[in-house]
C-alpha cells in the first residue's frame, strides 16, 4: 500500500445541503430530504485515489448516521472509523476500535447528561455509549458555556462534544497504521476535533473549501 489517507467526512469531504452547488452529488438522505453532497470531482478524485492507496473515513458520525451515506453506485469505501474512533467499520460488520478507552468515563458521561440544562440544550445525548454530544438553543452563545469534567470539552458552533480524552482521532489513525502499514499516511479535516489526526499524518490538510481538498487529491493522485 502506498497512502493511507484518513479523512474527516463533513466539511471536508462532505458538505449539507447549504452549502449545494450545481451539479453536486446526494449522498445522504434524512427524514426524507437530501442532507449531504459531494462534489463531481471530489469524488472522481476519490475514485482513482482509492484505485492504488487506501482512503478511509474517520468520522464523529454516529454508526447509524454513517450508515445513512450511500455513496454512490460505483464507489463505497470498505472501511471506515466512526464515532470519533471508538468502532471500525468494515463493510456491514463493525470492531471496537477505542471503544474500550471510554468505559471509565460512563459515569461522567451520564453526570454531564443529567446536567444539561434542557433550557440551554435541544440535543443531548450519549453516542454510541462513548461521548456526549449537546446542541445548544440558537440565542445561547455555546462557546461561553464551561464544564466541570476529566472529559475533553470541544466546541464547534452550536454543538458541544465532551470526549474521553483517549477518544480521539489521532489514536484512532494510530491503530489504522497498525493494522494496515502504510509508506506515508495523509489526512485531512476542519476543526479541532480533527487535530489529533492531522498531527500525527505524515502530510496535513486543513481543509477551508473544497477546492482545497481537490487539489491535495490530484496531487496524491499523480505521485
Amino acid at each position: 500500500m502506498k497512502i493511507l489517507f484518513a479523512c474527516d467526512l463533513d466539511n471536508t469531504l462532505i458538505h449539507s445541503y447549504k452549502y449545494r452547488r450545481a451539479g453536486d452529488i446526494c449522498v445522504e438522505h434524512y427524514e426524507g430530504r437530501e442532507q449531504s453532497f459531494i462534489s463531481p470531482r471530489t469524488l472522481e478524485l476519490i475514485k482513482n485515489f482509492s484505485e492504488q492507496n487506501l482512503f478511509i473515513p474517520v468520522t464523529t458520525r454516529s454508526i447509524a448516521q454513517y450508515r445513512r451515506i450511500f455513496w454512490t453506485e460505483d464507489f463505497k469505501p470498505r472501511y471506515a472509523v466512526v464515532t470519533n474512533g471508538a468502532y471500525f467499520l468494515d463493510g456491514d460488520n463493525q470492531e471496537n476500535f477505542l471503544r474500550e478507552v471510554a468505559t471509565p468515563y460512563q459515569d461522567e458521561l451520564k453526570r454531564q447528561l443529567a446536567a444539561a440544562d434542557e433550557n440551554i440544550f435541544t440535543i443531548a445525548r450519549i453516542v454510541d455509549e462513548s461521548f456526549l454530544f449537546l446542541k445548544c438553543r440558537d440565542d445561547i452563545d455555546a462557546a461561553e458555556i464551561s464544564f466541570d469534567t476529566n472529559l475533553t470539552v470541544e466546541h464547534f458552533g452550536k454543538k458541544i462534544y465532551l470526549f474521553p480524552p483517549e477518544l480521539n482521532k489521532g489514536e484512532a489513525l494510530k491503530l489504522l497504521i497498525k493494522r494496515f502499514s502504510p509508506e506515508k499516511v495523509f489526512a485531512a479535516g476542519d476543526s479541532s476535533i480533527d487535530l489529533p489526526m492531522l498531527q500525527l499524518a505524515d502530510v496535513s490538510f486543513v481543509i477551508r473549501e473544497i477546492s482545497e481538498l481537490e487539489k491535495m487529491l490530484s496531487s496524491a493522485v499523480n505521485q
